[in-house]
């Protein structure tokens, strides 16, 4: 429980209303009770504000709060970062630390910090070396891989050997960090695997959704970069590396060792070929194929990608292509009647 005008210096804000206001929650606009706070970010959703039972409601400048004189109101900046941390303020986990279950095979070679959390079922090969990290049940790490402080490994995770993490990291349920990259070379019509044997590089504040692969190398580094998120069943094969603070969508997939740049954005089903590079602060629409290298920023879409302006002139006009081709065709029938014409 918080009063309103403690949650808005949380929040970075200002309150505007009435004392003695209490809050114990976050909710939505329609589902909240007189004890949560709620929040405005969409305008589109400005219509459940009259009737909404909220007893606070998180607003950024541009929202005129004058026609509702009987709701209170904490004004950020970003309304929707005002909410985030309004969430991690009220739903944060308290993650127990210094325990190492029974139940865990750790290697005698192993360093684990006093205070890291080893969940029940884990593995933790020899030589690993594991900091102030939250490590749950039936985990899977191996040989000489590194994990920092602050991180926090789901059930179901595998850290195959030689795998570096940072801090902060957090990595869901499924994916699995390390696989061998897609190599091999073709001998007398057979196909003859090329040993994996690189690493992988996650670097500080990266987030992995559920059932990523990340291939380990060839024989150098797959680095992703500081602050980069990757959402669910993205594939990033050997010796990719992404730029810091990159956003790659769930189904996303790249071919090996191409460098993606700094603040990209590749959208849901977004492929990439390999041996390519990504300018900075580039964006590529969802269900786009790259197969050049991109030297510049800006946003891209299609197959193979183009600069995203011309693509909606090309994608309004191809509906109407049978009915230009009809056009065309009578076009050509009248031409041809006309050279008749001018014939006789």
């Amino acid at each position: 429980m918080i009063h309103a005008q403690q949650l808005a210096k949380v929040i970075n804000g200002v309150y505007i209303g009435k004392n003695d206001i209490t809050i114990d929650g976050v909710a939505s606009l329609n589902r909240a009770d007189k004890r949560k706070v709620s929040f405005l970010s969409n305008k589109k959703y400005t219509k459940y504000i009259s009737n909404t039972k909220a007893c606070c409601i998180i607003v950024d400048q541009t929202f005129d709060i004058g026609p509702y004189k009987d709701k209170n109101f904490i004004v950020c900046k970003d309304a929707y970062l005002g909410f985030a941390l309004a969430l991690t303020y009220f739903y944060q986990r308290d993650l127990k630390s210094s325990f190492k279950s029974s139940k865990a095979t750790i290697d005698n070679t192993a360093k684990i910090s006093d205070k890291a959390y080893i969940g029940d079922f884990s593995y933790i090969g020899s030589n690993a070396n594991i900091g102030n990290s939250y490590i749950m049940p039936m985990v899977y790490i191996g040989e000489d891989s590194i994990i920092k402080d602050n991180c926090i490994i789901y059930p179901n995770v595998t850290i195959r050997e030689k795998v570096e993490i940072g801090n902060n990291v957090i990595i869901h349920s499924g994916s699995v960090i390390g696989s061998d990259g897609f190599g091999y070379v073709n001998n007398n019509g057979k196909h003859y695997k090329i040993p994996q044997v690189g690493k992988v590089i996650i670097e500080d504040d990266v987030e992995i959704g559920s059932n990523v692969s990340i291939d380990r190398a060839t024989l150098d580094e797959t680095i992703i970069r500081k602050g980069s998120k990757i959402d669910n069943l993205v594939q990033i094969a050997h010796n990719v590396e992404i730029g810091e603070n990159s956003i790659l969508v769930s189904q996303c997939g790249i071919s090996g060792s191409t460098r993606i740049g700094n603040n990209v954005i590749l959208a849901g089903q977004v492929g990439v070929a390999g041996h390519l590079g990504i300018a900075d602060n580039t964006v590529i629409t969802a269900k786009s194929g790259v197969g050049t290298n991109i030297k510049s920023g800006g946003i891209y879409s299609g197959i193979p990608v183009y600069d995203h302006s011309k693509w909606l002139k090309s994608s309004a006009i191809i509906p109407r292509l049978p009915e230009l081709y009809k056009k065309i065709q009578e076009l050509e029938s009248r031409l041809k009647e006309l050279e008749k014409d001018d014939r006789h």
